[in-house]
């Protein structure tokens, strides 16, 4: 029951970002997927954080109608990167969060170029310029998310 809750969010925060992107040329640019990956891995288990980074990949390249495998990776890889963070260093400031989340962003996107590239499949530099944007402003939604989360559990912790 556990792992169909963490598809469906994965699959709810997909759909989140389409319909999103469709309406609105900045949520382009916001990656929620990543943020949810973060979400498991800074405050569940890095085990379904790497679950959840693998899945949502893989649903990422069905969606996008790439070969099945590249967000995949992409998206385990940054995954990884939060749950050996979170498990090495202290994640409670938002300068190290920002930089955590730009950070795996970018690592996300540059395997998915590097895996382009290898895979000889044409691809533009204009992704990577692309995917800096993304990931800058990827970093400071999922920032302010993680601050209204912690604010909100200290607020609601403190009534008890």
């Amino acid at each position: 029951m556990k792992y169909l809750f963490l598809a469906g969010s994965s699959f709810l925060a997909i759909m989140a970002q389409m319909i999103a992107g469709n309406n609105f040329f900045l949520f382009n640019f916001v990656d929620l997927s990543l943020i949810l990956i973060a979400y498991w891995a800074l405050y569940r288990s890095r085990t379904q954080a790497l679950f959840v980074g693998s899945l949502t990949g893989i649903l990422l390249d069905a969606v996008l109608g790439w070969p099945l495998g590249y967000n995949g990776f992409g998206k385990t890889l940054a995954a990884f990167v939060f749950a050996e963070a979170s498990r090495r260093f202290v994640l409670e400031g938002n300068g190290m969060r920002f930089l955590l989340l730009a950070l795996s962003s970018c690592m996300s996107s540059l395997s998915i170029y590097a895996l382009f590239l290898l895979l000889q499949r044409s691809s533009s530099a204009v992704f990577l310029g692309a995917s800096l944007i993304q990931a800058l402003i990827t970093a400071a939604v999922g920032t302010l998310l993680f601050a209204a989360l912690d604010t909100y559990t200290h607020a609601y912790s403190s009534r008890e």
